[in-house]
């Protein structure tokens, strides 16, 4: 893809993105894909904050559950673009249920591949250039999603992915903790 077509693609999931009304389940599953993909094939990780808020719960496979979205979310999410900059996120699927009254629940199956680049800086040093092929490393994901004063927000996150794979890709890449529980050391994990 050309450097002018990605910018094309990239503008047609954010003019989606910044229009949609949010009334039918069908607009809400594109939605969260737009962005989804918004994030990690084009590193735009401030729109964590669209959605995320102080109340967000997530519960992350292998790391337990915290409090607190959108923070919480750019501690995993920024190291990670470094060591994995040629990340690419296919979806397998994607629903929602519910309505603007009450709110929406979606749940998605995304395939994330790449190499974790030579160049990719974490506090090991640089990646080894693996590469990791899209059907590798799933992740199945759920949220419910409903209105936290006056806008939408993702209140409750479930998220699970291929956890050992995860591991190899992100090896030390998290500079600024060990993991999330780290860097919310009150939030005490599910047991």
């Amino acid at each position: 893809m050309t450097r002018k077509e990605k910018l094309a693609a990239r503008k047609a999931l954010e003019d989606y993105y910044f229009s949609c009304p949010m009334e039918t389940p069908e607009q809400v599953a594109r939605q969260f894909e737009v962005y989804t993909k918004l994030i990690w094939d084009y590193h735009q990780a401030g729109l964590c904050y669209d959605y995320y808020c102080d109340s967000t719960v997530t519960r992350l496979e292998g790391t337990g559950r915290w409090v607190g979205g959108h923070d919480a979310l750019e501690v995993e999410t920024l190291p990670t673009f470094s060591p994995y900059p040629r990340d690419t996120i296919d979806f397998r699927q994607i629903y929602a249920v519910g309505d603007p009254e009450h709110g929406y629940h979606f749940g998605q199956v995304t395939t994330s591949y790449g190499a974790y680049a030579k160049e990719g800086a974490s506090v090991y040093g640089c990646g080894d250039d693996s590469s990791i092929g899209p059907d590798q490393m799933y992740g199945l994901c759920e949220c419910a999603v409903n209105k936290v004063d006056g806008r939408w927000c993702i209140t409750d996150e479930w998220f699970v992915t291929g956890q050992e794979v995860n591991r190899k890709r992100t090896a030390g890449s998290r500079p600024f903790c060990k993991t999330i529980l780290d860097a919310y050391p009150q939030t005490p994990p599910v047991k």
